[in-house]
C-alpha cells in the first residue's frame, strides 16, 4: 500500500528532492545496516522523472537503472552501472557511460562521448564530434555527419550514409559500410571489411589481420591506390 511504501522509504532510504540556487537535487540512497549490507530482494525501485527547460545541464548517476535524456541543450554527464542509455535530440556536450547496458543515440549533435562495457550501440541521425565505444557489443551507425570514432572490442560494425571523417575499429568482428563519403579509416583483427564509398575526396585506409577486404568505389573517378595482400583481385578500374 502507499502507507507501507511511505514507511519503508522513511525507514530504509535517504530521500531528498529539492530546488535551490537554480539546481534541482534528486537523491535516493539506501541506508546501510550495521554490518554494511542490505537485502536487495526487499528493496524498492525508485525512479525520477524531471521536466526542465531546454537549456539545462545535468549530472546523473544510478547504480542499476536506465537513464533517458531528451530535448536538452547544455552539458550532460550521466552514468549507470547496469542500465541502458537513451539519448534523443540533445545538443551541447554529452559524457555518458554504462557498465552493462545498451546505448541508443538519435537526433543529437555537437560533442558526443558515449561508452558501454557490455552492450550494443545504435547511433542514428547525429552530427558533430562523435566518440562511441563498446567492449563487447555491436555498433550500428546510420546517417551520421562529422568527426566519428567508433570502436568495439568484440562485435561487428555496421554503417550507412555517413559523411565526414570516420574511424571504425573492431578487435573481433566484421565491418560493413555503405554510402560512405569522406575520410575512412577502418580496421579489424578478426573479420572481413566490406566498404562501399559514394564519394572519394579524402584518404581511405582499410586494414585487417584475419579476413578479406571488399571495396566498391564510384565510377569515373581515377584514384591512386596502394594495396598489399596475399591475393588481390580488381574489376573495371579506370
Amino acid at each position: 500500500t502507499k502507507e507501507e511504501i511511505k514507511q519503508k522509504l522513511e525507514a530504509d532510504y535517504d530521500l531528498n528532492v529539492s530546488f535551490a540556487n537554480n539546481t534541482i537535487t534528486a537523491i535516493a540512497r539506501h541506508k546501510k545496516t550495521n554490518n554494511g549490507v542490505w537485502d536487495w530482494r526487499d528493496a524498492l525501485s525508485i525512479s525520477f522523472k524531471i521536466f526542465v527547460p531546454k537549456n539545462v545541464s545535468t549530472d546523473l548517476r544510478t547504480s542499476g537503472g536506465n537513464i533517458k535524456l531528451s530535448d536538452l541543450n547544455g552539458t550532460q554527464e550521466f552514468k549507470t552501472s547496469g542500465g541502458n542509455l537513451v539519448i534523443d535530440n540533445l545538443s551541447g556536450k554529452m559524457e555518458g557511460r554504462t557498465s552493462g547496458g545498451n546505448i541508443i543515440l538519435k537526433g543529437s549533435k555537437d560533442n558526443i562521448n558515449l561508452s558501454t562495457s557490455g552492450g550494443n550501440i545504435d547511433a542514428e541521425n547525429c552530427s558533430g564530434n562523435i566518440h562511441i565505444s563498446t567492449s563487447g557489443g555491436n555498433l550500428t551507425l546510420s546517417e551520421l555527419k562529422g568527426d566519428i570514432h567508433a570502436s568495439t572490442s568484440g562485435g561487428s560494425v555496421h554503417g550507412d550514409h555517413i559523411s565526414g571523417d570516420l574511424v571504425a575499429h573492431t578487435s573481433g568482428g566484421s565491418i560493413n559500410l555503405k554510402e560512405i563519403s569522406g575520410a575512412l579509416d577502418a580496421s579489424t583483427s578478426g573479420g572481413n571489411i566490406d566498404a562501399s564509398l559514394s564519394d572519394v575526396t579524402k584518404p581511405v585506409k582499410l586494414s585487417k589481420s584475419g579476413g578479406n577486404i571488399y571495396l566498391s568505389l564510384p565510377k569515373g573517378k581515377g584514384r591512386d591506390w596502394r594495396l598489399s595482400a596475399d591475393n588481390i583481385r580488381t574489376e573495371k578500374l579506370s
